[in-house]
């Protein structure tokens, strides 16, 4: 079970896995705004004056919570009314969303294309989404969230390890049933999970989300701790994406799941995939 660590030590085990290299500063003008959104006494015009301070990202948040993935019945036009109409916790879950996608690398390396990566994981957000609307509503956005960053340590690593770290993620792209953090552990003695925990503290990310993103790949973990959304959707392969479509039907029949829906659920949220790709 992954323990969750102060910064000092998290950036220690980064470090170390990163092979020396310092992983990126998390945007403090989002850290900012973060805070704000979950400050109860922050009022809902210095939260929109916060974020006005980067226009790019008040656009493509915009974008993205206007998306068929959504499905809002009416059209959000400004950030006043986004916090209005979504909340403050759903806001700050899509802030991070597009944040944490800024700030991990794009350029291609061993095993890694930033194309294929981030459409497997607006796949994964979308159908986590779905399924926990399904079974557990209140962990709804949560569970989009958390699936769409649960892999937020893979660009990195392939980025600062491009020959062993990209051998098995070439290794796992290369095989239908090897699972990935099978492949770190034997290699590494880590996997990208714990990594992204690290990576989660290093960034002041929310604790229940640092937390998901943790452990998305542990057994033990229990589904009060870990959504059954997310334990479904981390079986999604970014290649032989069908085995990754069986093991989820197999896996859902245990929530009472049918199969026939998981597969409706499945191509409905590759369209939204492609969708969240253009926007974001």
């Amino acid at each position: 079970m992954l323990e969750l660590f102060g910064r000092k030590k998290a950036r220690k085990r980064l470090n170390a896995a990163l092979r020396g290299s310092d992983p990126p500063s998390f945007p403090q003008g989002v850290l900012d705004l973060m805070r704000l959104l979950r400050d109860p006494d922050a009022d809902t015009g210095r939260i929109a004056e916060t974020l006005a301070w980067d226009p790019g990202l008040v656009v493509r948040v915009l974008k993205m919570v206007n998306s068929a993935a959504f499905g809002l019945s009416s059209k959000v036009d400004c950030v006043r009314h986004a916090v209005t109409v979504m909340g403050r916790s759903r806001l700050e879950q899509l802030v991070l969303g597009v944040a944490v996608k800024d700030n991990l690398p794009k350029a291609p390396a061993r095993g890694f294309e930033a194309a294929r990566f981030w459409h497997a994981a607006f796949f994964r957000a979308s159908v986590a989404r779905a399924i926990a609307g399904a079974i557990h509503p209140v962990d709804q956005e949560r569970s989009f969230t958390g699936a769409l960053l649960q892999d937020m340590a893979v660009p990195l690593l392939a980025h600062a390890c491009p020959d062993d770290y990209g051998e098995v993620l070439e290794e796992w792209h290369g095989s239908e049933k090897t699972e990935l953090h099978v492949l770190e552990k034997s290699a590494f003695g880590w996997s990208h999970d714990e990594i992204g925990g690290h990576l989660a503290v290093d960034w002041e990310l929310p604790e229940s989300l640092t937390r998901l993103i943790g452990v998305h790949h542990q057994d033990e973990v229990g589904d009060r701790e870990l959504p059954p959304a997310l334990r479904l959707v981390a079986v999604h392969r970014e290649t032989h994406r069908e085995h990754g479509t069986e093991a989820m039907i197999e896996e859902g029949r245990a929530y009472g799941l049918e199969p026939d829906w998981i597969r409706s659920v499945v191509q409905t949220s590759d369209e939204h995939a492609f969708e969240l790709a253009q926007v974001l």
